[in-house]
C-alpha cells in the first residue's frame, strides 16, 4: 500500500492518480493533523512526499527551519513501520547556471533561496531519516494541468495580446509531465536505491514552444517579443525588494531565471537504474489532457512580466506590470483521461 502526501496540490494528485493505474493507493492533506495522518499511515509500506513545502511564487528567505510536516511524518512513520519514503524534491536544487547539461554527477549549487530550501530539506531527511529508507527524485520542470505558477500567468497574456518574455522564452529546458514523476515515483519505490537522489527528466523544449502550442489549443497565433534578461531581472529584484516577506511577487527574481536560463538534465543513469523512461515526449502529447485546462486560463486576466515602457524604452504598447497582480488566479480541475 502506497500513500501520497500533498492531495489536493497539483503534483500530489498527478502523482497518486498515476501510481493507482499499478498499486493500491491511498492520498492525505499535507496539513492533516496528527490523528489523520498516524490513521493514514497503518498498513503503508511507501510514503510519497509530494507537498509543496515552500511556495515558488513567493518571496522567501533562505533559512535551515525544518517544515514542521517532515518531523511529524518521520515519526508517525517510524511507529508505523513504514519502509520507504519517496521524497520528491526538484532539479532546481543544482542551480541556474550551467552552461552545459546537467547530469547526476553535477554538484547542486543553488542560488535562489528556494533552490536552497529545497536541497536544505533533501539534506535534512536523509539525515534524519536513520531506520528509514529515503529516496530522493529531483524532477525537470513539471507541467501538466493543475500547474499554479507559471502557465496560469503566461498564457492569458499570450491569448490576449504580446507576451514579453526574457530571451523570447527561447532558452533550452528539460521539462517532464507531472503523471511521468508519478510513474517515476513507483520505480524509486520499487528499485531506488536508500539514500540516493535521482534526477527524473522527460524531453527538452522552451517556454516560447510551451506557450504557442497551448495558446493554439484555443485558437490563437501567439505573439511572443523579446525583453532582454537584465531588464526584467532588475525589474524583479525591485519588486522583492519593495515586498513583504511572503508576498506573491510576479516575476521573482527566481522565476525570471526559470523563463530565462537554460536548464537541461541528462537523467540516463536514473532511466538505467530505476529501469525507468517516460511515457509523455512531447507538449503536443500531452495537450489533449490539459485542454479543458487550458480553456480555462484563456479567459482570465492577464498578468506581465515585463518592465514598463518608459522603464525599458520600448514602444508604448509593451505591457507592464501591475502592482496588484499578486495572487495566483484559480485553477480548472483536472480532467483525468480514460
Amino acid at each position: 500500500m502506497h500513500l501520497v502526501i500533498g492531495a489536493g496540490e497539483f503534483l500530489g494528485d498527478h502523482v497518486a492518480h498515476a501510481l493507482a493505474a499499478d498499486v493500491p493507493v491511498q492520498s492525505l492533506n499535507a496539513d492533516a493533523d496528527d490523528e489523520s495522518l498516524n490513521q493514514a499511515l497503518i498498513g503503508i509500506d511507501v510514503v510519497h512526499l509530494c507537498a509543496e513545502t515552500w511556495p515558488p511564487g513567493h518571496k522567501l528567505r533562505y533559512h535551515q527551519s525544518v517544515p514542521p510536516l517532515y518531523q511529524r511524518l518521520l515519526e508517525a512513520a517510524r511507529r508505523a513501520r513504514v519502509r520507504r519514503i519517496v521524497h520528491v524534491s526538484t532539479a532546481d536544487v543544482f542551480g541556474p547556471d550551467h552552461s552545459a547539461r546537467v547530469t547526476e554527477k553535477t554538484r547542486p549549487h543553488p542560488v535562489h533561496a528556494y533552490e536552497r530550501l529545497k536541497l536544505f530539506e533533501e539534506q535534512w531527511l536523509l539525515k534524519a531519516a536513520q531506520d528509514l529508507e529515503v529516496v530522493t527524485l529531483r524532477p525537470a520542470r513539471v507541467f501538466g494541468a493543475g500547474e499554479d505558477w507559471i502557465l496560469p500567468r503566461l498564457l492569458p497574456t499570450a491569448v490576449k495580446g504580446r507576451l514579453w518574455l526574457p530571451g523570447g522564452g527561447r532558452s533550452l529546458q528539460t521539462f517532464i509531465s507531472a503523471a511521468d514523476v508519478g510513474r517515476a515515483c513507483l520505480a524509486a519505490a520499487d528499485r531506488g536505491r536508500p539514500g540516493h537522489s535521482y534526477l527524473v527528466a522527460g524531453f527538452d523544449g522552451t517556454w516560447r514552444e510551451f506557450i504557442g502550442i497551448a495558446a493554439r489549443l484555443v485558437g490563437v497565433e501567439p505573439e511572443i517579443s523579446s525583453m532582454p534578461y537584465d531588464l526584467v531581472y532588475l525589474k524583479a529584484l525591485g519588486q522583492e525588494a519593495l515586498a513583504r516577506r511572503g508576498a506573491v511577487v510576479w516575476p521573482g527574481i527566481y522565476a525570471v531565471d526559470v523563463l530565462a536560463k537554460p536548464r537541461y538534465y541528462d537523467d540516463s543513469h536514473s532511466r538505467r537504474e530505476l529501469t525507468w523512461s517516460p511515457s509523455v515526449g512531447s507538449f503536443e502529447q500531452e495537450m489533449p489532457h490539459m485542454a479543458t485546462y487550458v480553456a480555462g486560463l484563456a479567459d482570465r486576466p492577464a498578468a506581465r512580466v515585463t518592465p514598463s515602457a518608459a522603464e525599458s524604452g520600448l514602444p508604448d504598447d509593451a505591457p507592464t506590470a501591475p502592482r496588484d497582480d499578486l495572487e495566483a488566479p484559480e485553477t480548472a480541475p483536472i480532467e483525468w483521461p480514460e
